[in-house]
């Protein structure tokens, strides 16, 4: 969730739908500021930066900025949210500009494998499966919610068995299809109706979905969904779920990017010693999602727990 700062209390429905539901249109770029002017290049990150970045200067990153707190699009049409703060902050720190461009999500990953962009950024979650195609410099934790209507939750609580035989929207390219399928096999299990899914090709159509009814629910970072019940007046509800796991998010790079990746991670390693992480995190308030020892392909390496099926998992 944001700075309660940047945002008015009074937001309406309308506005929050429009905000959810609009981006930048793909091919346009936010350009980088300086927001750091004490900082230096660090000697020898730049240099592992790939040649036509340091021959260019600048350093290009997709997003799909559907996402806030993590990426959207703010009231003068430019990329905001924590991931442009810390990005904006590692740019002096590697001796380039760095510009982000706005696709849709399923786009991103292919789009680093592809060598379009140097690299991707948006509260994408590390898992085994993506470390197979990319690699990931992983600078946060993310936790996850199923999100409904306030209006009309469909029962939706904690235990896990008050989402079978309902409507869930999935965002594809996402993590959130594999939790619903979890989801539908904890149903089966204990001999409910599975969840019945709808995939929408991004998330302004998903919340757009939810509010008309025809989904009960979605699954969201909890951030996001604390954000969008606050600009919203509260028109959603975030409901925890045990078989939604705490995850890490990286930015993602091809995966023989060995350099740029630990350019990357130097940087944001530099970020967390001089207090700057800290900073954009407090400032979006989200300092319990900190990752205060950024590693790459954390799933792997460092890897949490994943949540299995429990029936009613004690609810």
């Amino acid at each position: 969730m944001p700075n309660s700062g940047a945002l008015v209390a009074t937001f309406s429905l309308v506005a929050a739908t429009a905000l959810l539901v609009s981006g930048c249109a793909s091919g346009t770029t936010s350009p980088s500021a300086d927001q750091t002017p004490s900082a230096q290049v660090i000697p020898g990150l730049h240099d592992q930066l790939p040649q036509q970045v340091r021959d260019s200067g600048v350093l290009m990153v997709a997003t799909d900025p559907q996402y806030p707190p993590c990426d959207f699009t703010n009231d003068s049409g430019q990329i905001d949210g924590f991931n442009h703060d810390l990005l904006m902050a590692m740019a002096p720190r590697l001796g380039v500009k760095i510009q982000q461009e706005a696709i849709s999500f399923d786009g991103l990953l292919p789009g680093v494998q592809s060598g379009r962009f140097t690299a991707a950024m948006e509260c994408i979650t590390d898992n085994v499966e993506r470390e197979k195609t990319v690699k990931f410099i992983d600078y946060a934790y993310a936790t996850k919610s199923v999100l409904t209507s306030s209006k009309n939750n469909k029962g939706i609580t904690k235990n896990p068995l008050s989402v079978c035989g309902l409507r869930a929207g999935v965002q594809t390219g996402t993590e959130f299809v594999t939790d619903v399928e979890l989801f539908t096999k904890n149903c089966k299990t204990a001999g409910r109706a599975p969840v019945q899914v709808t995939n929408f090709p991004s998330a302004g159509d998903q919340n757009t979905a939810l509010q008309s009814g025809r989904i009960d629910f979605a699954v969201t970072n909890t951030a996001t969904g604390a954000w969008q019940a606050k600009v919203s007046n509260k028109a959603f509800d975030v409901v925890p779920n045990p078989l939604l796991s705490r995850t890490y998010v990286g930015i993602v790079v091809a995966p023989d990017a060995d350099s740029t990746a630990q350019a990357l991670l130097g940087a944001l390693n530099a970020m967390v010693k001089d207090g700057t992480y800290d900073k954009v995190m407090a400032k979006w308030d989200i300092k319990e999602d900190g990752l205060n020892e950024p590693g790459i392909n954390l799933a792997t390496t460092r890897p949490l727990t994943l949540p299995q099926p429990c029936g009613a998992c004690g609810f």
